[in-house]
C-alpha cells in the first residue's frame, strides 16, 4: 500500500488532526464531509465562466491546459465549532498517523537496517526477528550514536541502531587469535 493511500485512508477514516479554521479563527477538530471530484461539464456550457471568441486552435488548448484543474485530491471537511465546510488539497490536511504494527504487512514496510536513518512513525521489517514494527521514538545515546525505539507485535518495544557508519576493514595483524588469548592469558 503506498503512502498516498494510507493518507487518504486516513482522511477517510476521519484521522485528521485539529488545525487553524478560517472561519472561527481558531485551532478546531475536523471532520470529513466529502471528496472533492471534478466536473465532466464542459467549459463552453458554463454560463458563469465568459469564453473569449475562438481565434485560434493552438491558443484554446493552452488555455484549456491552464485553467484544467488539477489533478491533486482535494476534501471536504467541516470545522466542529463553526460548522463552515471548506475545500482542502491533500498537502493541507494533517493526519493522525498512529500505525499500529498489527495493521502492517511486511510489503508495506521498509527493511530495517543499522545503517538506515528512520522518522517516528515509520514502519520497519526486522527480518531476523520476522517481524514487523513501528518506531515510535528516537534517542541519542552517551557515544553520540542514535537507538529507535520500535514496538513490534510479539516482542513489544525494542532498541535498535540506526545510522551505525562502516568502518573500514584494517590490515590483519600478524599475529593470530591464538596468539592474542595466550599474551591475554600470561597477564
Amino acid at each position: 500500500m503506498k503512502a498516498e493511500s494510507r493518507k487518504r485512508q486516513f482522511i477517510f477514516d476521519g484521522k485528521i488532526k485539529p488545525s487553524h479554521c478560517e472561519g472561527c479563527g481558531l485551532v478546531t477538530e475536523k471532520v470529513f464531509v466529502g471528496e472533492w471530484k471534478p466536473s465532466d461539464k464542459p467549459k463552453e456550457d458554463d454560463l458563469l465562466v465568459v469564453v473569449a471568441p475562438k481565434k485560434s486552435t493552438r491558443k484554446k488548448k493552452q488555455t484549456e491546459e491552464q485553467l484544467s484543474p488539477s489533478a491533486e485530491n482535494q476534501y471536504w471537511v467541516r470545522c466542529v465549532h463553526c460548522n463552515q465546510v471548506h475545500l482542502l488539497k491533500e498537502w493541507q490536511i494533517q493526519i493522525d498517523r498512529d500505525v499500529s504494527p498489527e495493521e502492517l504487512t511486511p510489503d508495506e514496510c521498509q527493511q530495517y537496517s543499522p545503517h538506515g536513518i528512520y522518522a517516528t512513525g515509520d514502519a520497519l521489517y526486522h527480518q531476523s526477528l520476522d517481524e514487523v514494527g513501528v518506531v515510535r521514538e528516537k534517542q541519542a545515546t552517551g557515544s553520540g550514536a542514535y537507538v529507535i525505539i520500535v514496538e513490534f507485535c510479539k516482542s513489544g518495544r525494542k532498541q535498535l541502531l540506526e545510522n551505525v557508519q562502516l568502518t573500514p576493514a584494517k590490515e590483519k595483524s600478524s599475529e593470530s587469535i591464538t596468539d592474542i588469548i595466550k599474551t591475554k592469558l600470561k597477564r
